[in-house]
């Protein structure tokens, strides 16, 4: 008689624990301005849909790395005869039953937002056809075509966060100079990095500065996009006459 309350307590604890853990469950969303589609990587796995949304669901609480691919006539990376761009490329912290939705705009900067969910993380909502369970991905990252790299990802994260807790732009300048003239970036770190100035003329500074170091020098556009009509202008003469 013992034995049998033994194991029916086990067995009830058991289920219990299951429960729990089906209900702590959380999920991710990236979506994009623009049409163009998204493939997604996820702890090496790999997600893909028709769009410019995702949403993968049944994700346990802790770290997870992430990395977007977003189609771009000149990309970096081809996927199945089309090219894209990595335009988010990180580690995250996700809490029990939390919501992370991240949206990337046209110049790749990114925004996450956080929210407590109400159900387990399954619920598929509107767009069930871009809508995953994560043990429905496919195992291995996406295939690499660009021989030229800049900083890590880490590391140039930490740079961010260092330069972003600067109060006068005037240091700001200082700092992200610094760290563009020793180290060498892409396009689209030194375009996350002019993003941090709200000062024009610091803008281009670091514009003009970094274009040296860049690896990827023709894809520089994406840094003409965060200065105004006459910082371009300036910009691409100096360009157009570097040696």
């Amino acid at each position: 008689m013992k034995t049998i309350f033994t194991l029916l307590s086990f067995l009830l604890l058991s289920v219990s624990l299951m429960a729990t853990n089906v209900f702590n469950k959380s999920k991710i969303t990236v979506n994009t301005v623009g049409k163009e589609d998204l493939r997604v990587v996820l702890n090496g796995k790999r997600f893909e849909t028709t769009g410019n949304n995702i949403t993968i669901n049944n994700l346990n609480a802790g770290s997870h790395t992430i990395k977007v691919y977003r189609e771009k006539n000149t990309g970096f990376h081809k996927i199945m005869g089309k090219r894209y761009e990595v335009v988010y490329d990180t580690r995250i912290n996700i809490s029990n039953k939390t919501h992370v939705n991240i949206s990337i705009d046209r110049n790749g900067r990114t925004t996450m937002k956080e929210t407590v969910m109400k159900n387990n993380g399954r619920g598929y909502g509107r767009n069930e056809e871009r809508t995953y369970d994560y043990d429905d991905g496919t195992w291995g990252d996406y295939p690499v075509y660009t021989e030229s790299r800049g900083m890590n990802n880490y590391e140039f994260e930490k740079v961010v966060k260092n330069i972003s807790t600067e109060w006068r732009e005037s240091n700001k300048i200082k700092s992200a100079t610094q760290v563009v003239k020793s180290n060498n970036l892409t396009s689209t770190q030194v375009a996350q990095l002019v993003s941090l100035f709200n000062i024009e003329s610091y803008k281009l500074e670091l514009a003009k500065v970094a274009y040296s170091n860049t690896v990827d020098k023709k894809y520089y556009d994406y840094v003409l996009a965060h200065l105004n009509k006459n910082s371009k202008t300036e910009l691409t003469r100096y360009i157009r006459n570097f040696r």
